[in-house]
């Protein structure tokens, strides 16, 4: 089925999640666009050049999803492993029709200057170039600040040191252009820089999406989540594919089953903003490591709500983590009010997955019941977990 959406917001949107590996630092992918974007004017790029820039500097690390990574990244100019996430995002947009085109960009984006190859497309260096020269711009910002003019002299200044060696000359002249304007510099901050982007957002095209190509963005997103732990690999994916056959079994409509499916992938986008060292403890938590875990579902909601036509998933997906509605995944006689049958199927394919198998057996002979399904349905859902598991 399609899907109606402005794809210049699911980007922005997107971009916002993947700023949540920054924990404290939250806004590093637009930071990255918006300067980005000012070069490219200061070079006087058309329109639709200035567009791709934006998405290619708002998607750049999707590859990241470790707080241990970000860390390395603006608190660095260069490290040794810088390579690695930036394969790892290329990978992860290439299986995108709507991204594929930034593959190379993504890949070479911390590529020096004077490394590359011959074989490399101008176009596609000095748009990889931009992206590495806006990304280091904001790592020196996270060192230095940028307030006073001596801080953003000392950007200008390293900038320049490592022009050509790491730099287009090209680019960086363009950029101590740029940046004299104290403006430049007021958009950088967290208050300021979402009015640059809005009437970006609001001047969207309205797409026809079909499913496919939002379960591939869906799936990049669950893949980066599944990373931050070792053993979670194809968690979410395994969670996806269990409640869309249980949502086919219990006879939902096409529309919510892809609507549950997309629910399922982007359950866990709040655990981007989970430090590594808590997502991956054994031990009990503290009391204030307990609140980035709890908080999850309400990260997960503020950044879907904000895309129109995913309002319903980003329901299911709070609702799903909020524990006031685990007591009620079924209505009574006398409520007027019930939790939706898709966080009920959803709560029991996580229960499932988390290895859960009589609690999760429970719920779903209680779901049967409740809503008159065939009995059929828990031994169907048992077979298929055993399967696939």
């Amino acid at each position: 089925m399609l899907y109606q959406l402005n794809v210049r917001e699911l980007t922005y949107v997107l971009c916002e999640a993947l700023d949540y590996v920054g924990i404290d630092d939250i806004m590093h992918g637009k930071r990255v666009a918006y300067i980005a974007c000012e070069i490219g004017k200061q070079l006087g790029w058309r329109e639709s050049k200035l567009d791709k820039v934006m998405m290619m500097a708002m998607l750049h690390d999707c590859g990241v999803s470790s707080t241990g990574v970000h860390h390395a990244i603006v608190s660095q100019l260069d490290w040794e492993d810088s390579y690695i996430h930036c394969a790892k995002g290329a990978s992860l947009l290439k299986e995108v029709p709507l991204y594929s085109d930034f593959v190379e960009v993504i890949a070479f984006h911390h590529t020096h200057w004077e490394a590359f190859c011959p074989y490399v497309n101008e176009e596609i260096k000095l748009y990889a170039n931009l992206i590495y020269l806006a990304d280091r711009i904001d790592a020196l910002r996270s060192q230095f600040g940028a307030h006073l003019y001596h801080e953003k002299e000392t950007i200008r200044s390293i900038i320049q040191h490592h022009t050509p060696s790491m730099f287009s000359p090209l680019l960086c002249d363009a950029f101590k252009e740029a940046s004299h304007t104290e403006f430049f510099w007021y958009y950088l901050e967290s208050t300021a820089l979402p009015y640059y982007f809005k009437e970006w957002v609001d001047q969207g095209e309205i797409q026809a999406v079909p499913f496919d190509i939002l379960k591939k963005i869906a799936l990049i997103f669950s893949g980066i989540v599944d990373a931050k732990e070792s053993m979670q690999k194809e968690r979410t994916l395994n969670v996806a594919s269990l409640a869309r056959y249980i949502a086919r079994l219990a006879g939902l409509s096409l529309r919510d089953q892809e609507c549950l499916e997309l629910s399922a992938l982007l359950h866990d986008l709040g655990k981007l903003r989970i430090p590594d060292n808590i997502a991956t403890k054994t031990a009990p938590l503290s009391d204030e490591e307990s609140i980035h875990l709890r908080r999850q579902g309400f990260d997960a909601q503020i950044i879907l709500g904000q895309i129109k036509g995913f309002e319903k998933i980003a329901k299911i997906v709070a609702m799903h983590h909020e524990p006031l509605y685990s007591k009620r995944l079924f209505p009574t006689k006398s409520e007027t009010y019930a939790t939706p049958l898709e966080v009920t199927i959803l709560t029991i394919a996580t229960t499932f997955e988390r290895g859960q198998s009589e609690e999760a057996t429970a719920l779903l002979a209680q779901m049967v019941e409740t809503y008159q399904l065939e009995k059929s349905i828990i031994s169907n859902v048992e077979a298929y977990f055993l399967f696939s598991s």
